[in-house]
């Protein structure tokens, strides 16, 4: 099934993709996974195979450039990918060049890779699918306010997802917001992204199969730091061709965020008998914090979370 979502640099995942960068140990170690054609999880396998033990994650951040292997057992793990690879004995090792300076830890209350974004069974996926796009500014904005408004078709299946996020950047150069999405179900068709306010989109990796996407929102023009912009994007679900008849909508949050609103609209002839707001962590688990929510004449019912995450905030329903 070809993927529904279109834009600018819009495709369906191809981990041998190569996008030019300014490391050459990432650009090389890219290039080389690529002529092998081996999956990130392969390639994991294979080192286990050796007796050496790496991450998913860390696979995908040497290849995307965002870390480098420093320890004595990741440089070890280097020489072992560089048999793997084919690519000669110093061929991916030669390019590391000296430490890169520490600075300043990340506040530990921040989500980064692809535990982040998705539950466990799908790490190898959005780790590639990660790979394929710029993730090395995600954790230099400040998510200061999210608004998601959710409309349902008369079949309680979603029809839109409008999003608007205010962001500050922490640093300066900022120029990109990331957009992950998880159909839930599995054979649900992945949405459209229609860009409505400072913002355009940029690459899209998708794996329609397993109903994964990550994209690119590209501002128009770098931030300074300390700047706040605003972005409006929507999802769309073109008829018929909706998401299965679901009972629950939620955001998973790799950052904390000061304000979240969830506005769920269902359609007159559709309404739930019961609502509920509920959060859990990002890893799953019981939903805790869970309060009934009314739904009002209008048909809407609202979810609210300040100060929170990282997490999953969501409302759920129950259909007559």
């Amino acid at each position: 099934m070809p993927t529904p979502v279109v834009g600018p640099e819009s495709r369906t995942r191809d981990p041998r993709r190569i996008d030019a960068g300014a490391d050459p140990f990432a650009d090389a170690l890219r290039a080389a996974i690529r002529a092998k054609g081996l999956s990130l999880e392969r390639i994991q396998h294979k080192l286990r195979a050796r007796g050496v033990a790496v991450s998913i994650a860390a696979l995908s951040y040497w290849q995307s450039g965002r870390r480098r292997p420093e320890r004595p057992d990741s440089l070890t793990a280097v020489s072992h990918l560089e048999e793997i690879l084919d690519v000669g004995a110093g061929g991916l090792s030669s390019l590391l060049g000296p430490p890169r300076p520490r600075g300043k830890a990340r506040p530990r209350s921040r989500v980064s890779g692809p535990e982040g974004w998705v539950g466990e069974n799908d790490y190898a996926t959005i780790a590639e699918l990660l790979a394929d796009v710029d993730t090395s500014t995600d954790q230099d904005l400040t998510r200061l306010s999210l608004r998601d408004q959710v409309e349902l078709a008369m079949d309680g299946s979603t029809r839109r997802v409008r999003s608007r996020q205010v962001l500050r950047a922490e640093r300066s150069g900022v120029d990109r917001v990331l957009l992950g999405y998880d159909t839930r179900l599995p054979g649900d068709p992945l949405p459209v992204i229609g860009t409505l306010r400072s913002c355009r989109l940029g690459r899209v990796s998708a794996d329609p199969r397993n109903g994964l996407m990550v994209a690119e929102l590209l501002l128009d023009r770098p931030l300074r730091r300390g700047e706040r912009t605003a972005v409006e994007y929507e999802l769309i679900h073109v008829a018929p061709h909706h998401p299965t008849f679901d009972n629950t909508h939620s955001r998973r949050f790799r950052h904390p965020v000061r304000e979240y609103v969830l506005e769920v609209r269902y359609d007159s002839r559709c309404r739930p008998v019961r609502c509920e707001q509920f959060t859990t962590g990002l890893t799953g688990g019981e939903p805790t914090d869970v309060r009934e929510t009314p739904v009002d004449t209008w048909g809407y019912a609202y979810a609210v979370a300040l100060d929170f995450g990282p997490g999953v905030v969501g409302l759920r329903w129950e259909w007559a």
